[in-house]
């Protein structure tokens, strides 16, 4: 079936490399805290994550590995590698238990090369994840680490709702406060502050009395 995909929005995308790339594969469950990929290895396998969520961390210098990267439904880990060095360039570990399918890298590179479609839509994929890369930079850039925690807080909570809903934190706060790029204690008063907002956090449960207020903090323009 031919895919316009110049025509396609980023949710559109993810939804045809779903059904195009998903029967390549093999369905793999995904406990949390296993790592799927480690940087500096050679990409032998891509993931096509079905459901489930994902931190990648770039290695630095000092051997010290900084969460940079939020994955989840629809993204293909390692795709990036697999078309460039051949080497993965980021940790990859699951922050909460999911389902992956496992799709060699050398099958994956074949059919590419001899399905334009398909080398097209793998192009595109990578741009839907190049810009909400470059969308959450320019969050670091533009927001506080208030906005950023309750704009963070209401990607958790389901669309639409507008009484109090409870979300699940889906890592550790200590992970959670170097990926919106804060110190854990930054995080830990950041969290103190939204209480009068209506954000109460009890280990990993937050409960968010008003998102609609919540969201209006989150878009604000008023410094810290």
């Amino acid at each position: 079936m031919h895919v316009d995909v110049e025509a396609l929005s980023d949710s559109a995308v993810v939804a045809a490399a779903l059904r195009q790339l998903r029967p390549l594969g093999r369905a793999r469950a995904v406990g949390r805290d296993e790592v799927m990929v480690r940087a500096g290895e050679p990409v032998t396998e891509v993931f096509l994550v079905q459901s489930g969520r994902f931190i990648g961390f770039a290695p630095l210098d000092s051997g010290v590995e900084v969460p940079v990267d939020e994955v989840m439904h629809g993204c293909l880990l390692g795709l990036p590698g697999l078309f460039t060095d051949g080497l993965h360039p980021f940790t990859v570990r699951a922050v909460a238990a999911g389902e992956v399918a496992a799709i060699d890298g050398g099958l994956l590179r074949e059919r590419a090369e001899k399905d334009a479609e398909l080398a097209l839509l793998l192009v595109a994929l990578l741009s839907v994840r190049l810009r909400e890369c470059i969308g959450a930079a320019g969050e670091m850039k533009l927001r506080t680490v208030r906005q950023r925690t309750a704009a963070y807080l209401l990607r958790l909570a389901p669309r639409g709702r507008s009484g109090p809903v409870e979300v699940r934190l889906p890592m550790p706060k200590k992970l959670l406060a170097a990926h919106l790029g804060m110190t854990q204690q930054s995080f830990s008063r950041v969290l103190r502050t939204l209480r009068a907002a209506g954000v109460t956090v009890r280990g990993r449960l937050a409960t968010i009395a008003d998102p609609p207020g919540l969201s209006a903090l989150a878009t604000a323009e008023d410094a810290e």
